[in-house]
């Protein structure tokens, strides 16, 4: 009996034991064992695609998607047709690039080509973008001989030659802008500021770093769509007084990241910043924009709209929204889009700042009266 107990407390000793030393290297194991990730998900369409054509080629940029889908590197696809997508045929036309933008040649020009822009990851491509419709060679030359200067609080002036025609189009506006890159696609938008006669020359930018570089560009809005950038962009520091180097008159050569075309299987809102006021006559006989809803979002107004029920007998050429801001941010915000877009988003707000807001028609060289004024306080 004696040896019997003996070996029941020597097997329950090593069992102990065993025990301990299973649970000793479980703890030392430990730190080696990785834990399970979130598996990533094909992000969203890309936002704010822009379509800007020359005689024979198409710029086209756009913002990254709302989601990424959980992986912040992701790759675009941008694919031109001769045919509303979705369609059965094969894109004209594509480029493929990690940035936002690229340029596309050897377009027929006075063709209308559809474009889209699809973003992926390692889990595969998502949703196409809305697709928009652009004509090579219809909306006129770039403006030439821009220039920008800087006052001594970081206000950013930029003049152009006015042009002498808008090509088959009929001129809607100037659009100047300011990026953080010399190229297209390379670097962030950071502001413009719009004009709205073709023989006006300048308009101006606020709002921006003191002391940050920017680089500048012009170009034409007219009933067929965006126009081609002037180029190459123009360098200026904001708060530096000094006046930039004009550019060249634009020529036949094309920006970095160029492709032709080849088979493949596989006009819009536009960003707003702090700009200057439009000089126009009033369209007395249009009436303004119908059904106006705004969404307050944090820093941000997202403004949708329906057409006038009578435009007096005038060709409409698009649509612009004008926010004015109180307090801290006083200067005018607004954004514009084509004749057949209603909807746009002013960014780069205050938060929780108060702002009143109102829709116009845009006409050559005209707009209808306002739409009703709404007062909105944006998120933080």
């Amino acid at each position: 009996m004696a040896m019997r107990m003996k070996d029941i407390a020597h097997t329950f000793f090593h069992q102990r034991l065993r025990i301990l030393l299973i649970f000793s290297l479980s703890l030392l194991l430990l730190p080696f064992q990785s834990t399970p990730s979130h598996a990533a998900s094909p992000p969203s369409a890309p936002q704010y695609v822009e379509a800007m054509a020359d005689m024979n080629q198409v710029a086209i940029t756009w913002d990254p998607p709302g989601n990424n889908g959980g992986e912040s590197n992701l790759n675009y696809t941008v694919r031109i047709w001769n045919l509303p997508p979705p369609t059965n045929t094969a894109a004209f036309a594509s480029c493929s690039t990690s940035q936002l933008g690229c340029v596309i040649s050897g377009l027929i020009s006075g063709t209308i080509y559809y474009v889209d822009v699809i973003a992926s990851n390692s889990a595969g491509a998502g949703a196409p973008s809305a697709s928009k419709s652009i004509s090579p060679g219809a909306t006129g030359k770039p403006p030439s001989n821009v220039s920008a200067t800087s006052d001594a609080k970081g206000l950013i002036t930029i003049k152009w030659t006015p042009l002498t025609s808008a090509g088959t189009g009929v001129f809607a506006w100037y659009t100047a802008e300011v990026f953080t890159g010399t190229d297209i696609g390379v670097g962030s938008y950071s502001g413009y500021c719009t004009s709205g006669a073709i023989t006006d020359s300048s308009c101006f930018i606020g709002g921006l770093k003191l002391g940050a570089t920017y680089y500048a560009q012009v170009r034409t809005y007219t009933s067929l769509g965006s126009g081609f950038p002037s180029f190459p962009r123009i360098k200026i520091v904001a708060g530096t007084v000094a006046a930039s180097t004009a550019s060249p008159t634009p020529t036949t050569a094309v920006p970095t990241g160029t492709v032709s075309p080849k088979a493949t299987n596989s006009p819009s809102p536009s960003s707003s910043s702090k700009a200057t006021p439009v000089p126009t006559g009033l369209a007395a006989n249009s009436d303004p924009p119908q059904q106006v809803k705004v969404v307050a979002l944090s820093k941000a107004l997202r403004v949708s709209w329906n057409p006038p029920k009578h435009s007096g007998s005038l060709k409409i050429l698009g649509y612009r929204v004008e926010a004015f801001g109180g307090g801290i941010d006083a200067l005018m915000h607004e954004c514009r889009t084509s004749a057949k877009v209603f909807t746009c988003t002013l960014k780069n707000l205050g938060a929780k700042q108060v702002y009143n807001l109102a829709v116009f028609v845009v006409f050559a060289g005209k707009e209808s009266p306002s739409s009703k004024i709404f007062r909105v306080v944006t998120k933080s």
